[in-house]
């Protein structure tokens, strides 16, 4: 009787754990972010999701930019936001710019505007969508993703319903590179 007891108990486990381990160990051969234009102001937009629980934050897409960043000040919940605190890995990626409070900061700018402040450099759980290379596939998520967080004001002159900059330039803190470094794929 013991014995098929621990043979039903290991069944159970290999049933229902093995699922469990197999998503965790998933690793995209490729990761894809689909651009749209708001033909309206001249703009191209994409979405990613942020936070937990996932919500979807759609951004302008920014070439140059070094720091993805999000208006912050308007309903920015999440149970795993964390902020960077001075001395950190984080703010030592970015090239620490402002230290106050404890806390390291960036300047969000909105190059549409040529707005900007100061804000706050965050760490939050960032989702993408993978792709074989001709199907999109399931979404894959970043734990510690490091972002700005910016003022509601610097959204000005940004397409209908955008919270951010996707940025897209060369630095190791944009959205390219850290996704590439998450998921041990080639920067391209």
């Amino acid at each position: 009787m013991a014995l098929s007891y621990k043979f039903l108990l290991l069944c159970f486990l290999l049933i229902f754990v093995s699922p469990a381990i197999a998503q965790t160990s998933f690793r995209p051969k490729a990761l894809v972010l689909p651009v749209l234009k708001n033909a309206a102001v001249f703009q191209y937009v994409t979405q990613i999701k942020q936070r937990t629980p996932l919500v979807p934050v759609k951004l302008v897409v920014h070439l140059g930019g070094n720091l993805l960043w999000v208006d912050c000040e308007k309903g920015y919940v999440s149970s795993t936001n964390k902020t960077a605190r001075c001395g950190s890995a984080q703010c030592h990626l970015i090239g620490l710019v402002a230290c106050g409070g404890g806390k390291c900061g960036d300047f969000p700018n909105n190059p549409i505007s040529n707005t900007g402040t100061i804000g706050d450099i965050r760490i939050d759980v960032v989702s993408v969508q993978s792709t074989n290379g001709r199907n999109p596939g399931r979404g894959v998520t970043v734990p510690n993703f490091i972002f700005l967080c910016g003022s509601e004001f610097v959204l000005r002159g940004l397409a209908p319903g955008v919270t951010g900059i996707a940025a897209l330039g060369r630095t190791k803190t944009a959205l390219p590179l850290q996704l590439a470094a998450a998921f041990s794929l080639n920067r391209k």
